[in-house]
């Protein structure tokens, strides 16, 4: 039971590929995908199976670029050395656009064959011939030409020797037949004629000769050795129609001759070609079992130190990412010394020179001047005041003598 389901399934696959591919030819995508891009052909059954998953992804992923666009859809065309993921999640963004159901797991389209990649190429060809209207015409048959003579001059061309078996069976026939063969007689005497007449030969002489042969027709055995004489030079030609049946039929079993003439040695060289693939497909199988069981422990300390190196490598990377922190830090120390060592410097050349000093003797010799003019000030004002005080206190007295 399990083999017959797998049997419907693979017929099942094989039909929808094979409708795949006639959708893509009703798109012309030979000329203006397989063309343009300069691509192989695509067989009937690429899209069935898992044969070389690099090249099947990338045509898949082109071919679902090439249909969307059909569709009025803009996506970038993929590259061969594009992200898996990136590709495969932008075809499910486009048949999430335009209600393809998406209810598979996206990792199944990275094999570029089975039958969700089958699925996936069908929904967008059939959504593509729809928005392109393709139109159909009915089928025309073009009459053939009937011809004549040098296309069929072999099957035409009437073998001398059957022609007089013929006429030696028409002989032995009852003498009613004479008529016949009289009638028959003038009209290969008027080929004669006609052939005659193509040489050198005048009008007249040929008509009197014609008169003879009639008048010896009366006696049969004349007849027959006038036959007998211009039977060397006798050439019917027959008007063959390429659309009759008996032409067809005959050139059916002349075929269907040399086919079954050919078809043993044929089958014997396909037999014998059968039974060495087998012998080498067992044996290559046989071989591929022996190196994977030789090369089993290599593969599993392969894939440890795969680990391993996986794990210094992060390491690695976040020891570098520190020591690049680190170092980022150091420069910025670094630059702020630099600007302290300046600033140290140019203090120190400041202190060093003697301009500085002298400026500040001039400015406290400046501070003592103004200090000794504010005490002369403050001085004259006390005087002053005193003055003010002692006029004041004798303005009474003075009132008072009076």
């Amino acid at each position: 039971m399990q083999e017959e389901a797998a049997d419907k399934t693979q017929q099942l696959q094989n039909f929808q590929s094979d409708d795949l591919l006639e959708k893509l030819k009703l798109l012309n995508y030979e000329k203006h995908l397989l063309r343009e891009y300069k691509l192989k052909p695509l067989s009937r059954f690429y899209f069935v199976k898992a044969t070389n998953p690099g090249e099947q992804f990338f045509m898949f992923t082109l071919i679902c670029w090439w249909l969307c666009r059909k569709l009025g859809k803009e996506m970038e065309r993929p590259q061969e050395h594009d992200d898996p993921n990136t590709v495969i999640a932008k075809i499910m963004q486009m048949l999430e656009e335009i209600d393809v159901p998406v209810d598979f797991a996206p990792n199944k389209l990275i094999r570029g064959a089975g039958p969700v990649c089958l699925m996936v190429l069908d929904s967008l060809a059939t959504q593509a011939v729809k928005v392109t209207q393709v139109n159909y015409q009915r089928l025309h048959i073009a009459q053939e030409e009937e011809f004549v003579g040098d296309y069929l001059e072999d099957n035409a061309e009437i073998i001398l020797e059957k022609l007089e078996d013929e006429q030696n069976a028409a002989a032995l026939s009852d003498d009613s037949d004479l008529e016949l063969e009289a009638h028959n007689f003038k009209q290969v005497n008027w080929l004669n004629r006609q052939k005659r007449a193509l040489g050198a030969l005048p009008a007249s002489a040929t008509d009197e000769q014609n008169r003879e042969l009639d008048a010896r027709l009366s006696d049969h055995q004349e007849w027959r050795l006038e036959l007998e004489r211009v039977l060397q030079q006798l050439k019917v030609f027959v008007k063959a129609d390429a659309r009759d049946w008996r032409t067809h039929i005959s050139q059916m079993e002349t075929l269907n001759t040399g086919i079954a003439n050919v078809a043993e040695s044929t089958q014997a060289q396909l037999k014998k070609l059968h039974s060495e693939f087998t012998f080498s497909m067992e044996k290559i199988e046989s071989r591929e079992k022996h190196l994977n069981n030789e090369l089993q422990p290599l593969i599993q300390q392969y894939k440890e130190l795969s680990i391993e190196l996986s794990t210094v490598q992060y390491a690695q990377a976040q020891v570098q990412a520190e020591a690049e922190k680190q170092m980022n830090q150091l420069s910025e120390v670094m630059a702020e010394q630099e600007l302290k060592k300046q600033e140290m410097e140019r203090r120190g050349q400041v202190m060093s020179d003697g301009s500085s000093v002298q400026q500040i003797k001039k400015s406290i010799a400046k501070l003592k001047d103004d200090i000794a003019q504010l005490n002369l000030e403050v001085a004259l004002l006390v005087h002053a005041y005193d003055q003010e005080t002692v006029r004041q206190a004798l303005d009474p007295a003075d009132q008072a003598n009076n």
